[in-house]
C-alpha cells in the first residue's frame, strides 16, 4: 500500500528483471503505487506483457508499460532506453534487479557459466548506469538502486563464488558511481539481502530457509514486499541525503560493520 509521501510525480522508473514472481515485480508494483511511471523490463516477452497488465490494472492512476529486454544485451538496452526516452521521457529512477545464480564449485565450474553471471549481474548494471546516468544528469538528477546480497560478505558460503563475486563487485560499483553521480544530483545505493521469501529461488529451494545464516535475531525472514518498501524509500526524496550506502534488509541475519 502506498504511503502517499514518495513524491515520484510520474518520474519514469525502469526496473530490470521485473516480470518474475518475486522481488522485481514487487518493486515495480510498489513504485507504481507511489505514482511513478513504471517501465517493466524482463527477458521473457510473454511474462513481461502479463505482469505489466496486472500492475496497470491494480494501479489505474499510474502509467505502467512493458518492454521485453535482455539486460545483458547492450544493443537491446540501447534500443529500449531510446524508446523510453522518446515515448515517456527521461528515466529518473533505475532499479538494477535482474540477476542469476548458477551454483557450483571451482573444481568443475563451467567457465561459460561464470561469463553468463558476470555479464548479467555486474556488466549489465554498469552498462545500464552508463546509459541512464547521463539521461538523469541532463534531466536534473535521478536515483539508481542496485539489488545486492550479503553473499560476498560471507564468502558465498560455498558453491556460490561467481554470484558472490559479482554482488561484491556491484557493491563497489555502487559506491564509485555515488561519487560520480553526486555532483549531478544522482544518488546511487544498494539494497543487500539474504534469504527472501516469495521468490522463485526460495520456493524451489525451501531447505535454504533452514540454513544457519538465514534467520536473524528478529526470528523471521523478510519477504519481497520488505525489499520493495526499502527500494521505494531510497528512490524517494525521503532519502535525498542517502547515497553510496549498502542497506541491509535481512532481519539482522548479517550486521554490516
Amino acid at each position: 500500500m502506498s504511503t502517499g509521501t514518495a513524491g515520484f510525480d510520474g518520474h519514469v522508473a525502469l526496473v530490470t528483471g521485473a516480470a518474475g514472481q518475486g522481488i522485481g515485480r514487487a518493486i515495480a508494483r510498489r513504485l507504481a503505487a507511489d505514482g511513478a511511471t513504471v517501465v517493466v523490463t524482463d527477458i521473457h516477452a510473454a511474462r513481461t506483457e502479463k505482469v505489466t497488465a496486472e500492475i496497470a490494472a491494480e494501479h489505474r492512476a499510474a502509467t505502467v508499460v512493458g518492454y521485453p529486454m535482455d539486460a545483458g544485451d547492450r544493443d537491446h538496452v540501447d534500443h529500449v532506453l531510446n524508446e523510453i526516452s522518446g515515448s515517456l521521457g527521461p528515466v529518473r529512477i533505475l532499479v538494477n534487479n535482474a540477476a542469476m545464480n548458477i551454483v557450483g564449485g571451482i573444481f568443475d565450474y563451467d567457465p561459460a557459466d561464470w561469463d553468463r553471471i558476470v555479464r548479467l549481474n555486474l556488466s549489465a548494471p554498469w552498462y545500464l548506469c552508463r546509459i541512464a546516468m547521463p539521461i538523469m544528469r541532463d534531466a536534473g538528477g535521478g536515483v539508481v538502486v542496485n539489488i545486492g546480497s550479503y553473499a560476498p560478505d560471507l564468502g558465498g558460503l560455498g558453491l556460490e563464488t561467481p554470484y558472490a563475486a559479482t554482488k561484491g563487485g556491484l557493491a563497489a560499483l555502487t559506491r564509485a558511481l555515488a561519487h560520480e553521480g553526486g555532483p549531478h544530483q544522482i544518488r546511487v545505493n544498494l539494497v543487500s539481502m539474504g534469504v527472501v521469501t516469495g521468490t522463485k529461488f526460495v520456493d524451489d529451494n525451501p531447505v535454504i530457509t533452514r540454513r544457519p545464516d538465514a534467520m536473524g535475531p528478529l526470528g523471521a525472514l523478510p519477504d519481497t514486499s520488505d525489499i520493495a518498501e526499502t527500494v521505494a524509500f531510497l528512490a524517494s526524496r525521503r532519502a535525498r541525503h542517502i547515497t553510496g550506502e549498502i542497506v541491509n534488509v535481512a532481519a539482522g541475519a548479517y550486521m554490516r560493520n
